[in-house]
C-alpha cells in the first residue's frame, strides 16, 4: 500500500476529490492548512494585492492510503484535477506504508 499526499489549492478540492471517488477511493484525510509562498513569477499583476515570497496562502492538504495498483490512476487524477495553473499551487508526495491497523474499539465505551 502508499500513502499519497498532495497539497491543493481550497477551490480545487470538489474536482480532486470527484475524479477519486470515480476511481473507486474509498475515503481521504483532508486538513486545511497555509503554506508558505515560496516565490513569485515576473510580469504584470492583475489586482492590487501583492504576494509576496514567505507569504502564507490557504491550501488542503489532501491524504489517501491505496492498494499498488491503484497508485498511477490516482496520482495522474490529482495531476489533472489538482493544479491551478499558477506559481505555488499544488505538490505530491508518495510513500510506502508497510501496514495498516484499525482501532480495535473504535466506536465501543
Amino acid at each position: 500500500m502508499f500513502s499519497i499526499e498532495a497539497t491543493i489549492k481550497p477551490f480545487k478540492l470538489d474536482d480532486v476529490r470527484e475524479a477519486l471517488a470515480d476511481l473507486g477511493v474509498g475515503g481521504m484525510t483532508v486538513t486545511e492548512i497555509l503554506r508558505q509562498i515560496v516565490s513569485q513569477r515576473p510580469g504584470r499583476r492583475f489586482s492590487d494585492s501583492e504576494v509576496r515570497p514567505g507569504d502564507l496562502a490557504p491550501h488542503f492538504h489532501v491524504q489517501v492510503v491505496v492498494p499498488d495498483w491503484l497508485v498511477e490512476p490516482v496520482i495522474e487524477a490529482i495531476c489533472l484535477h489538482g493544479p491551478s495553473g499558477k506559481l505555488d499551487d499544488s505538490l505530491i508526495m508518495v510513500s510506502h506504508v508497510e501496514s495498516v491497523h484499525s482501532n480495535p474499539d473504535r466506536g465501543q465505551k
